[in-house]
């Protein structure tokens, strides 16, 4: 399991990335905290809007986490910005899209099944 430093609040965490589907099938990603040696929620680091998204892409969550988490991902090669936004009220969200192969590594059994969710309700 591959650990990620993040730094937040003062202090620098040790974080593991989760695969997941959000209820239509778009990808969710979420970060877990070993701050006492067991896994604990941390935060979402993607968010949900309305629109089905393109396999691997996903809008990240910079209203909770933050704008510097996004060069956090850049840094990590987990994704790249795809130039496409999404909006909820006053927040603007990027879009990024992931790294298939990293999510691969990071969650193999929860990449397995947001790729066969995402596939069987849009094919490809």
């Amino acid at each position: 399991m591959k650990m990620f430093e993040l730094e937040k609040y003062g202090k620098t965490h040790k974080i593991t990335v989760q695969v997941a589907s959000y209820m239509e099938g778009n990808l969710a990603v979420l970060l877990n905290c070993w701050e006492d040696g067991e896994p604990e929620p941390w935060n979402t680091l993607t968010v949900n809007l309305d629109l089905v998204r393109p396999l691997h892409c996903a809008y990240i969550d910079t209203n909770n986490n933050g704008e510097e988490i996004l060069e956090w991902i850049r840094r990590n090669n987990l994704a790249e910005p795809t130039g496409n936004s999404g909006r909820s009220g006053y927040c603007v969200y990027p879009e990024y899209r992931f790294h298939e192969e990293v999510l691969m590594e990071l969650d193999p059994e929860g990449y397995s099944e947001y790729l066969a969710e995402w596939k069987m309700r849009y094919g490809a």
